[in-house]
């Protein structure tokens, strides 16, 4: 690694950020071959592609998304630095950061330095982890944003309504006996193996609606454990009969990544037979309620890429099951 200093890291950010080698060429003023240099040399460190070129650009690795939050925050650390020491050159550039729980932070960076492109506007931020710290930290200024499963119940915060969720999709290994089930008679016998739970503050305060529905079967549902984040999700599945849920399309993108696991979006009628006693989540974007805390395109293109990611459009609402989506699937569920 000794290879990598701060200019292959922040030429990773942008390419992570921009998906365009060129452009980043371009805004650094410098040869796409030292881009290309770079990302070599970081390759070689790592053993790993980090980006995958496709038809429409690049695509982010798993490693890739791993490693972005990290290089994120070097560069962070490195502009309040030289900011406190007076080296700084211009006035510094707002920095946001924004609270997400781990089906909802896979791409958002990504997604919103986009959409500032499109806006013409200058965007530096940083996705963090939701924790039970959150509504704290956006009224000490530690944080600008949070997207969470419920509204904040503080006089200084104001909670947007985003979305409730309308997905679900179900995962396990590729060979997992659950697939060998009818798509809309999944739920009687995924309560028979072991669950695996995403933790998410909020969410996870209540009792899970598998939970609920195992008992109301007579049942008492297995957990397998609890995964922090998305990448620790196909570690538990890969050895074991455990199954998880995702509720966000970004994340299963996300999953598909990872070779030897197998997901299905569950049937309309299974998620409302799920969610019969206990609702679906509700998703909400919580900020400071001060004048120009955060620019409004800013707060609308977050509570768009959330309502994306959690709601079906209006045509896809029907009865049937959906296909099962095997690793490496394609094309795209986002289309």
């Amino acid at each position: 690694m000794r290879d990598i200093n701060l200019f292959t890291i922040r030429v990773f950010v942008m390419v992570y950020e921009s998906l365009n080698s060129l452009s980043v060429a371009n805004a650094l003023n410098v040869a796409p071959s030292k881009i290309s240099r770079c990302l070599s040399a970081l390759r070689h460190a790592l053993g790993d592609p980090l980006f995958i070129r496709r038809q429409y650009g690049f695509e982010p690795t798993p490693t890739a998304d791993k490693l972005y939050p990290y290089f994120q925050q070097i560069l962070c650390l490195l502009g309040q630095i030289n900011e406190n020491t007076g080296e700084a050159g211009t006035a510094p550039q707002r920095h946001y950061i924004i609270y997400a729980p781990p089906t909802l932070s896979c791409r958002l960076g990504t997604v919103l330095k986009k959409r500032a492109a499109e806006e013409r506007q200058e965007l530096s931020l940083s996705v963090r982890p939701l924790s039970a710290t959150g509504p704290e930290d956006l009224l000490q200024g530690r944080a600008d944003l949070m997207l969470s499963f419920k509204a904040s119940e503080k006089e200084r915060l104001d909670s947007r309504f985003i979305a409730t969720g309308e997905r679900l999709y179900i995962v396990a290994r590729d060979d997992h006996p659950i697939w060998q089930r009818p798509p809309n008679n999944m739920l009687d016998a995924i309560i028979n193996y072991p669950f695996l739970v995403t933790e998410c503050p909020a969410f996870n305060d209540r009792i899970d609606p598998l939970e609920l529905y195992a008992l109301d079967q007579g049942r008492q549902l297995k957990l397998a454990g609890k995964a922090g984040v998305l990448s620790e999700v196909s570690d538990y599945l890969m050895d074991s009969d455990a199954i998880t849920f995702i509720g966000a399309t970004t994340a299963a993108e996300y999953l598909q990544h990872f070779p030897g696991v197998t997901m299905r979006e569950m049937s309309e009628p299974e998620f409302n037979l799920l969610h019969d006693r206990c609702p679906p989540p509700n998703y909400y974007v919580i900020g400071r309620k001060e004048e120009g805390a955060v620019p409004e395109w800013l707060m609308t293109s977050l509570c768009d890429f959330v309502h994306e990611s959690v709601t079906k459009p209006p045509q896809t609402h029907q009865g049937g099951a959906n296909d099962i989506f095997p690793s490496q699937f394609s094309p795209s569920m986002a289309g």
